[in-house]
């Protein structure tokens, strides 16, 4: 492959994931077709076939690059010992995507491809927790999945039109979590 066929690789799928970002913002996803994206993005549908097999593998890579960025940037924190540097990345990082992304997030229609990407960033966060003994892992389970409320947090407090300020926002959910996540903590200490 010639480096020249390698940018035009690069475009056209760059072209697929923008035209799919901007119908997203103004159709129901369920209502978008490959056939529709394809003329509003100007390729041939073999070409959309080459690189993709539905709409929600275009999806799926649009949504791996935000991951991929959030995981970078939480990457040495720990789920327990990091919660509140945790919330403040999570809503930092929220409030400076696009629209596309926070439609994604918090339409439950999406529900299946964020729980995807959700489950990726919580193992990483459980692999740099400072307890991984055996006798302790169902409580990290439980634990992993009570740190995910901070999504729903997020969720409801951009659909009540984001009326707390975003600095109270994130102490009051850092509060929420940290109060939980102390008692169990201590029983995972007193082990």
């Amino acid at each position: 492959m010639t480096k020249q066929s390698d940018i035009r690789i690069q475009r056209t799928k760059q072209a697929i994931k923008n035209t799919l970002k901007d119908m997203i913002l103004q159709l129901p996803y369920e209502k978008i077709t490959i056939k529709a994206l394809t003329q509003q993005a100007q390729i041939n549908r073999n070409t959309f076939y080459l690189h993709y097999e539905s709409l929600d593998d275009v999806l799926y890579e649009i949504q791996q690059n935000y991951t991929d960025k959030f995981m970078q940037l939480t990457k040495d924190y720990s789920f327990i010992d990091n919660q509140d540097e945790l919330v403040k990345s999570f809503f930092t990082f929220m409030e400076s995507q696009d629209d596309f992304f926070i439609k994604v997030t918090c339409d439950s229609r999406f529900d299946y491809i964020r729980e995807r990407m959700q489950k990726k960033v919580t193992s990483q966060s459980y692999a740099a927790s400072s307890d991984k003994s055996s006798s302790n892992r169902a409580i990290m389970n439980i634990l992993r999945e009570y740190s995910n409320v901070t999504l729903y947090l997020y969720r409801q407090w951009v659909t009540d039109g984001r009326q707390i300020p975003l600095d109270r926002m994130i102490t009051l959910v850092s509060q929420l979590l940290n109060n939980g996540m102390n008692g169990a903590a201590k029983m995972i200490r007193e082990r």
